[in-house]
């Protein structure tokens, strides 16, 4: 369940306070910006792997900075930059206060505290305007940036600021929750007796058919999509199909098997090399034993339906993330 209050109008003023609202009331908490920590930490891991050895990264819309610290271990600078100005204040304590940081690694990442490198900072920056010389950055990190903006001219333009500021070479890390990939996921919630996902009134989920073209048209390359099938299905079929009709946690052990399971077997194509019982009863299973036992009686049950019903479960996903390269020609 979010956190996103009374529905308001979607005007990019409105969404702005909300921001500005959870930044003062959650910023402290990473999840201030996404709820599924395990999820953050999954496509983190993508993302760093895709950046290592770049030179110069922008991480706009960075919130209160927890992913930026991980990139700025395998990158030569980063700026994390975010319009709401309490976020940064938030993400900049992490550079000038040790006691803080550890506070939150500890919480968040006890296992991986990343090294600060002096290479990072963060900065006020907008994705409608960024404040760069054209071509100042090697690659560029948004992780669910457009979808903060009211309007698909807006989002549009958007894309134009980002091919301005990267240099031809450069790579996008592009993360979003689409139109598509909401209308996929809720139809196997749906085969599973459960409601469709939330929708925030604060999100214009992006159609992916309408930016790929512009992506195109301002002169991005689409290198790769990557939609995180395995997790999703665990997290968003399987977990809340077990715990029904309660609220699944995102912080219970199950998420936690999904994140881990999910680094082998990110997709449905991955889990078809096994098959999906032997994947669901001797791979995923013995995970679940291990991070969240009580579920187990629970999950043993549906399993019997999941792998009589055998779904093919690709593009089960309502985020996406993009991997653009930056061609050499001009935006149109």
């Amino acid at each position: 369940m979010s956190r996103q209050g009374k529905r308001r109008k979607r005007t990019l003023e409105n969404v702005k306070d909300f921001w500005h609202r959870e930044a003062q009331e959650w910023g402290e908490n990473p999840q201030v910006t996404i709820r599924d920590h395990y999820f953050r930490m999954l496509g983190m891991e993508v993302v760093v792997e895709l950046i290592k050895g770049r030179c110069k990264v922008l991480d706009i819309g960075c919130g209160t900075g927890f992913s930026t610290l991980f990139y700025g271990e395998v990158v030569g600078e980063i700026i994390g930059a975010d319009y709401t100005a309490d976020m940064i204040t938030i993400a900049r304590r992490f550079l000038d206060d040790p006691s803080y940081y550890e506070q939150v690694m500890e919480h968040y990442s006890p296992d991986h505290r990343p090294a600060l490198r002096g290479n990072v900072r963060f900065a006020h920056g907008d994705i409608l305007g960024l404040d760069y010389p054209a071509g100042s950055f090697d690659a560029v990190i948004a992780e669910r940036v457009l979808v903060n903006l009211p309007t698909r001219d807006l989002q549009d333009k958007a894309v134009a600021e980002v091919a301005r500021v990267l240099s031809p070479g450069g790579v996008w890390i592009l993360a979003e929750a689409s139109e598509q990939g909401h209308k996929c996921i809720d139809g196997f919630r749906q085969m599973f007796g459960l409601p469709v996902l939330e929708k925030y009134w604060h999100n214009l989920y992006v159609d992916e058919a309408h930016l790929e073209l512009v992506l195109e048209r301002m002169g991005f390359s689409i290198r790769e999509l990557r939609r995180f099938e395995t997790y999703q299905f665990l997290t968003k079929v399987i977990h809340p199909h077990i715990v029904a009709p309660e609220e699944p946690q995102f912080f219970a052990g199950i998420n936690k098997a999904a994140w881990i399971v999910s680094r082998e077997y990110p997709d449905y194509q991955s889990i078809m090399r096994i098959g999906l019982q032997p994947f669901l009863q001797d791979v995923f299973r013995p995970l679940l034993a291990q991070y969240d036992p009580t579920k187990l009686t629970k999950y043993d049950q549906i399993v019997t339906e999941i792998v009589h019903i055998n779904p093919d479960f690709t593009g089960c996903s309502h985020q996406v993330l993009f991997v653009l390269d930056r061609l050499d020609s001009n935006p149109a």
